[in-house]
C-alpha cells in the first residue's frame, strides 16, 4: 500500500515538473511589450519577441494582426509614437536610433542614428497635428541638434535654435506650428527660410512656425 502511494506521489510530482518546464518554454518563445494605440483608437502597435527575433506587430481594435515586421539585430525597442493619420509611427532602438514605419507600405526607414554617442540619446519624437512633420530632439545630449522630418520630402531639417538653450519644445494643438521655450530672451523677431520651410522666431515664447511653400 505504501509503495502504491509513493508511486502516485512521484507521478504527480513529475507531471507538475513537466507543466512548469512547458510554461517556462512558452514564455521564452514569445514575450511582448505594452500596446500603444493610434490616435483613432483603431490600430495598436507593440513589440513581440519570438525565439530571439524581434517584431513590430500592428493589430486592429479587434486584435486581428494587420502587419508583422521583423526588426533584425534589434536591441531595446521602445517609444512607439503614432502620427495622426494612423499610417506612420516612429520607434527607437537601443536609445540611439530613430525609425519610421509606414503601415501601408510595411517598410521601416532609419531616419536618425548615432554611432559616436557614448550615452543614450533618448529621442522625444513628436508629430505635427496634420501628421506630415515629425520633430525630434535628444533628451540626453544638449549638443545634439533639434530636427524636423518631412514625410513629403523624406528628409530631415535642422531647427535653427541651439538645442542647449531649448527648455521645452512641442507642437501647437491645432496648427502646423512649433512652440519652443528657451532659457534666453530676445526682443527682435526673426524670420528665416530653410529650403521650402519658413520659420518665424518671436520674442519670449520663441514660436517657430513651419509653413511649407507651395
Amino acid at each position: 500500500m505504501m509503495n502504491c502511494t509513493m508511486k502516485i506521489l512521484i507521478v504527480i510530482q513529475l507531471m507538475l515538473f513537466h507543466l512548469l518546464v512547458n510554461a517556462q518554454n512558452i514564455n521564452g518563445l514569445a514575450s511582448q511589450s505594452n500596446e500603444t494605440w493610434s490616435f483613432s483608437k483603431e490600430l495598436k502597435a507593440k513589440f513581440v519577441n519570438k525565439q530571439s527575433l524581434n517584431y513590430l506587430v500592428i493589430s486592429n481594435s479587434e486584435g486581428r494582426i494587420i502587419t508583422e515586421h521583423l526588426i533584425p539585430r534589434a536591441k531595446h525597442l521602445a517609444n512607439i509614437t503614432w502620427a495622426s493619420s494612423d499610417q506612420y509611427l516612429t520607434f527607437t532602438e537601443n536609445n540611439r536610433n530613430l525609425w519610421l514605419f509606414n503601415i501601408v507600405d510595411k517598410s521601416a526607414t532609419l531616419i536618425e542614428h548615432s554611432f559616436q554617442s557614448k550615452k543614450p540619446l533618448n529621442f522625444n519624437a513628436q508629430w505635427s497635428p496634420n501628421g506630415q512633420w515629425m520633430q525630434y530632439l535628444s533628451n540626453n545630449n544638449s549638443r545634439y541638434p533639434a530636427k524636423m522630418y518631412s514625410l513629403k520630402r523624406k528628409r530631415a531639417y535642422l531647427v535653427p535654435v541651439a538645442s542647449d538653450v531649448i527648455v521645452d519644445i512641442a507642437w501647437h494643438d491645432s496648427k502646423n506650428e512649433l512652440v519652443i521655450n528657451t532659457d534666453q530672451s530676445t526682443k527682435e523677431q526673426t524670420e528665416m527660410s530653410l529650403y521650402d520651410i519658413k520659420m518665424t522666431l518671436q520674442s519670449e515664447e520663441q514660436i517657430v512656425q513651419v509653413i511649407p511653400f507651395d
